[in-house]
């Protein structure tokens, strides 16, 4: 006869057996906040200012998901998976291999392990000069 905290403990177990592990072994992308750094009464001056470097892995931007965005008029450039952090928002930068991406949608997700967040991104078709300056400075 089993006690009702062994089922609760042979529940979790499955439940962990059952989760997938993510490896975000792919590379490190940098994400930043979008600041406003104008003077008070001033017109806004949004300026990128970092908020941290993630480890990623590249995600399949699937057929559903393509033609979802396309209805939307956004073009999907990459999809990543990082850490679960959810302060990152759609009105953040993240940078690849010197490149710019706007998030597009973040989706946080429970069912893997370690927990993380996916990450939809376009590219900038005007890129920010700070992080260009930043990118060549050794």
């Amino acid at each position: 006869m089993t006690t009702n905290r062994e089922k609760q403990r042979l529940a979790k177990y499955e439940r962990e057996k059952k989760t997938p592990f993510v490896t975000l072994n792919d590379g490190v992308c940098t994400v930043y906040k979008l600041t406003n750094t104008a003077e008070a009464g001033l017109k806004p001056r949004l300026e990128p200012t970092l908020y941290r470097k993630l480890n990623f892995a590249y995600q399949t931007i699937g057929v559903k998901r393509n033609y979802e965005a396309l209805q939307a008029m956004v073009k999907l450039d990459e999809m990543i998976e990082v850490l679960l952090d959810r302060n990152i928002s759609s009105q953040d930068i993240v940078v690849i291999n010197d490149v710019q991406y706007e998030i597009k949608q973040v989706q946080h997700k429970k069912d893997t392990h370690p927990e993380t967040s996916l990450l939809s991104l376009m590219k900038l078709e005007e890129n920010y000069d700070s992080l260009r300056a930043e990118s060549t400075t050794p």
